[in-house]
């Protein structure tokens, strides 16, 4: 009675037996709609099971695992190309000459980014490279959003303690700025890749050169072949899980200071 008690409480903090008994009971609830759902369009387990084993070991440009690579090999570069670009259009946001440029790149994440394509395709070739330069835009128009709202989020009275005590501007940017926000800028990363996600499908839809698991979606969806569109769409969702564990992990051991203030 207690556990049941604890999965409906506000105050208290949740037990690990409680966290189990809920996710096991929506865990169950949620098989069990899957299992009867009266709607077509959503193929059945063993569906998807035997999609997944078909995708696997069809050959050439159609198979599982050179999709999901090919998808995966995007994100990463996109992401990190993003992750660079936008960490310096929010850090140098603090110098009022970059400023402009800074809100003018925020305006950006209004416009779709495929409104760009002319401009990718004068500067890069059709392929991998202009796919990356589509995603990475993309992120950045976001990521820099989300990363200068960090900043803009330091207290005042930080800048204004560490100019009593005597620090140069290079100081105060090093120990009131940069050093206290790292660790949420890898949170902001986290969140920004799931739109990644999102984007990724778009552009790979849009240039189907070397395939990808969102030019498959495209193509399998025209086609109505639910069982093998719904296996990328779980096998997207799983790497995206990993993904959050893997950021997740890296500011628990790379800033372990961080979270250790956010409990207290």
């Amino acid at each position: 009675m207690s556990q049941v008690k604890n999965l409906f409480t506000v105050y208290d903090k949740p037990t690990l037996q409680a966290r189990w008994i809920a996710s096991s009971i929506w865990i169950i609830l949620f098989c069990v709609i899957w299992v009867f759902n009266p709607i077509t369009a959503i193929p059945t387990p063993v569906e998807i099971y035997n999609s997944f084993i078909n995708l696997l070991y069809t050959e050439g440009s159609s198979n599982l695992l050179y999709n999901v690579w090919v998808t995966l090999k995007l994100q990463i570069y996109g992401l990190f190309y993003a992750t660079i670009i936008s960490a310096i259009l929010a850090y140098i946001s603090k110098l009022e000459f970059f400023n402009p440029l800074n809100k003018f790149i925020q305006i950006l994440r209004y416009i779709p980014v495929v409104g760009f394509t002319l401009i990718f395709y004068s500067v890069f070739a059709i392929g991998f490279g202009m796919k990356v330069a589509m995603l990475s835009a993309g992120l950045v128009f976001f990521m820099t959003t989300s990363m200068t709202a960090v900043i803009e989020n330091v207290p005042r009275l930080k800048y204004e303690l560490a100019k009593s005590l005597g620090y140069s501007d290079w100081q105060i940017f090093v120990s009131v700025i940069f050093k206290p926000t790292l660790p949420l800028m890898i949170e902001t990363v986290m969140q920004n890749a799931a739109m990644g996600w999102l984007m990724i499908v778009a552009v790979e839809t849009f240039s189907r050169t070397e395939g990808g698991m969102g030019a498959m979606l495209q193509i399998y969806s025209s086609s109505s072949q639910t069982g093998n569109v719904w296996t990328y769409l779980i096998i997207i969702g799983f790497i995206a899980l990993l993904e959050d564990l893997f950021f997740t992990q890296s500011r628990k051991y790379l800033f372990p200071y961080s979270i250790i203030s956010e409990r207290a």
